[in-house]
């Protein structure tokens, strides 16, 4: 639902670009750029809650061990 609701209000930016400074521009891109970071946020945040409810977990100590064993720290 809220990405319908950020597709909607980036359509309508897009349709005024036209009317837009290079300021307003790099401004917009900026923005664009956050809002898209918070939806993949939420839909990663939402993928590990699904994982925890289906029990899909890894112990601490064997990530770890696994973080170790490739970056050899």
């Amino acid at each position: 639902m809220e990405a319908d609701k950020a597709k909607l209000s980036v359509e309508e930016i897009i349709a005024s670009l036209q009317n837009l400074d290079n300021s307003e521009r790099a401004r917009l891109q900026i923005a664009l750029f956050e809002l898209q970071n918070d939806i993949d946020l939420k839909a990663a945040i939402q993928e590990n809650l699904d994982d925890i409810k289906n029990g899909r977990v890894s112990a601490h100590q064997s990530i770890m061990k696994e973080i170790k064993a490739t970056y050899n720290t």
